[in-house]
């Protein structure tokens, strides 16, 4: 039994919802004191029942009998809609927002489907940014069409480092094409 399997228990028997929109809600309560008015399980106010991890995703979690499950809300919404995953797929957010779990956002893929969804469609390249999308860097991939340019007409690569206020080795870098590569 997978851990989405545990948390779909607990939407069968009333403990935690899934609404239309993907979120998942929590019904009732958990706990108690044995040895005052037993464990078990109560009804509580409806409260959401995901957290945020730092990465973005919504995962539930619960404790059963002293044994913590924790699941993504994401992969808990889909086998909830429709049946369990595929070994060797996963979950895609079609827009790329990790907790936007609504059924028309969520897709079975591959992780490498996964990798060409996010460079293509959305635009993200994780491992390395190149040109102006890079954090650091502050030139354009016109500053450097044209300090290319400056230097095949003739202009020494100190001044064009004095120019953009660069050192001369990362100008010449540039300009020799070892680095920006993709212009």
């Amino acid at each position: 039994m997978t851990r989405e399997d545990v948390l779909l228990l607990l939407v069968k028997s009333g403990e935690l919802e899934i609404d239309s929109q993907g979120r998942v809600w929590r019904l009732m309560k958990r706990g108690g004191n044995p040895k005052r008015n037993g464990f078990g399980v109560r009804p509580c106010q409806k409260v959401r029942a995901e957290f945020m991890t730092r990465d973005g995703y919504l995962l539930v979690t619960t404790t059963i009998s002293g044994v913590k499950t924790t699941a993504s809300a994401h992969r808990i919404v889909w086998t909830h809609i429709h049946g369990s995953i595929p070994n060797g797929l996963t979950i895609n957010h079609r827009n790329g927002e990790k907790a936007d779990n609504r059924p028309e956002n969520l897709e079975l893929a591959t992780q490498s489907q996964q990798r060409r969804h996010a460079l293509t469609v959305l635009n993200v390249n994780r491992n390395r940014p190149k040109g102006s999308l890079h954090p650091k860097t502050r030139l354009t991939e016109t500053d450097v069409v044209r300090m290319r340019a400056e230097r095949a007409s003739g202009m020494k690569v100190k001044d064009i480092a004095k120019k953009y206020k660069m050192r001369p080795k990362a100008v010449s870098a540039i300009c020799t094409g070892r680095t920006w590569k993709h212009i």
